[in-house]
């Protein structure tokens, strides 16, 4: 199977809508129309509640799970090609087809690709995103800071180049959907949204 066989299967792999799916079926609402308008699992989980955004939230990492097992069982021996369909992945989670390309931010689809192709560097990201949050308390600087430091992480971890560039298109896809929340709709939008569904919690 060549590249755009890949890269085409992960992509709808990756498209699938499992946060507007979820918000559906528990909250009857169009998750792109609410909060952040961020079709992801921390809007789920304001707008429809915990138990819709753990499923979206595991949906989501198993896409990115299941396009890398996927390219492995198809090209073994193709590292490149492990990496086509994560990236496919990501794109297809951050616009997807099926929602005019109204997608999320990609995260978790890329938790999902790293839980496979490098588990160290996904625990060492984990915990740097973690101590940035902690330092500035502000969940899309976060994601941005530590988005450009993924190229990083990955080559020292799996001492390649080809990890490190990998990387960083990984860090892109990320950075840009992160900034763009970030302008666009911005954390209170979330904290509005769940205030307003539940206005019986601060």
């Amino acid at each position: 199977m060549n590249a755009i066989a890949v890269a085409a299967t992960s992509y709808c792999m990756g498209s699938i809508p499992f946060s507007y799916i979820w918000a559906k079926v528990f909250g009857g609402i169009d998750i792109r129309q609410v909060g952040s308008m961020n079709v992801g699992t921390t809007n789920v989980i304001l707008s429809s509640g915990l138990l819709p955004g753990l499923l979206s939230g595991l949906g989501d990492l198993g896409k990115g799970v299941a396009a890398v097992l996927f390219a492995q069982a198809v090209a073994p021996e193709s590292t490149v090609m492990h990496f086509v369909a994560a990236l496919a992945a990501i794109v297809g989670h951050n616009w997807p087809i099926w929602l005019g390309f109204h997608g999320g931010g990609g995260l978790a689809t890329s938790m999902g690709a790293l839980l496979v192709l490098s588990t160290s560097s996904l625990m060492y990201m984990g915990a740097f995103w973690a101590a940035t949050y902690m330092i500035t308390r502000h969940k899309y600087l976060s994601s941005v800071v530590s988005c450009s430091a993924v190229g990083v992480f990955l080559g020292l971890c799996e001492h390649s180049w080809d990890y490190f560039f990998f990387g960083l298109g990984m860090g892109f896809l990320l950075g840009v959907k992160q900034v763009i929340a970030w302008f666009k709709y911005g954390v209170g939008r979330e904290v509005a949204v769940s205030r307003s569904m539940h206005p019986g919690k601060n």
